[in-house]
């Protein structure tokens, strides 16, 4: 298939060079400065313009460029191509959501919105214990350093420290409101508090503590990047066992009466599972309702908008 992207920044690089690896599609790269003579080090072929992508006619969109423009670039996209693979989150406001909902519908196009840490191990099983044991409570976790996220880019002029550019740690986290909602049911309300409380960003949330209801109950969630200290933890209290997951170790420990009975150890790599999600995307490339499609994914996402906007965020 004809595959094109839109932005290689790091996280379009890992998915390009796993598709030349591992797939048998052909790859193009829309960039948006044709004066920029630095040509990606994949050696994609590159296009400067619509008029080209319109020729060349790919079926899949990669939409893996500023969180800002997703929806805008998958908008324009959709006059000629009919699947799409969109970077989390979603977009950086709800302005285009209904608009792109529309030429779904009309088109029957297939999406996926990549929340890839659904395929991480720890994950996985971790939906295992939560269908055979009686739920009573989550508490989550993710803290980070900002400055270390792109070591060769200055932190203040990403995206990330820019609101209006999709920034703040409620959108650049939010794969944990995803796995939140994708292991305890449909997100109903969040409540928090949350505001800049550090220089690591310009002008948006760095930091945030929500509550959360779901449809099997509730979950207590902090997220910041201004921690020197790296987690990512999901602590879990059933009516028999409590558990505690490390994303970042790969491993679950099983508490019962106070004392630590086991550990489970789940060796992963993150090109596999990354590998894993575009596996399933394209394993799933004819089935418009495959898990996360945009229509499914929207309804949290306007949640989470409405949350970071809204009278429950100070």
């Amino acid at each position: 298939m004809k595959v094109i992207f839109f932005g290689l920044g790091s996280i379009g690089l890992r998915h390009a060079r796993l598709l030349l690896s591992s797939f048998d599609h052909e790859l193009y790269a829309f960039r948006s400065n044709a004066t920029n003579k630095n040509k990606n080090e994949l050696g994609i072929q590159e296009l400067y313009s619509w008029e080209e992508v319109e020729k060349i006619r790919p079926e899949v969109a990669f939409i893996t460029g500023p969180t800002s423009l997703h929806l805008d670039i998958a908008i324009k996209c959709s006059k000629f191509c009919n699947k799409f693979f969109i970077e989390k989150p979603l977009d950086a406001s709800t302005e285009n959501v209904t608009k792109f909902l529309d030429i779904i519908k009309k088109n029957g196009a297939v999406t996926y919105l990549a929340y890839n840490l659904r395929f991480h191990p720890v994950v996985v099983k971790l939906k295992e214990f939560i269908e055979k044991n009686t739920f009573l409570h989550m508490r989550v976790k993710s803290t980070s350093f900002l400055p270390n996220w792109r070591p060769t880019q200055n932190h203040l002029e990403s995206y990330s420290a820019h609101k209006k550019l999709g920034g703040g740690v409620i959108l650049d986290l939010s794969h944990e409101f995803d796995y939140i909602n994708y292991l305890l049911g449909d997100i109903v309300e969040l409540r928090g508090v949350g505001y800049k409380k550090s220089n690591v960003t310009i002008d948006t949330e760095d930091f945030v503590d929500v509550l959360i209801k779901s449809s099997l109950g509730q979950t207590n969630l902090h997220l910041d990047y201004f921690s020197h200290h790296t987690t990512r933890t999901i602590d879990i209290d059933f009516r028999e066992i409590s558990i505690s997951a490390n994303l970042i170790k790969g491993n679950i420990e099983i508490y019962k009466d106070g004392k630590l009975q086991e550990t489970l150890e789940f060796p992963y790599e993150l090109d596999k599972m990354y590998q894993t999600q575009l596996e399933y995307f394209f394993n799933n490339i004819e089935n418009n309702q495959m898990m996360n499609n945009v229509g499914e994914a929207s309804d949290l996402f306007r949640k989470i908008i409405d949350f970071k906007e809204g009278e429950t965020y100070e």
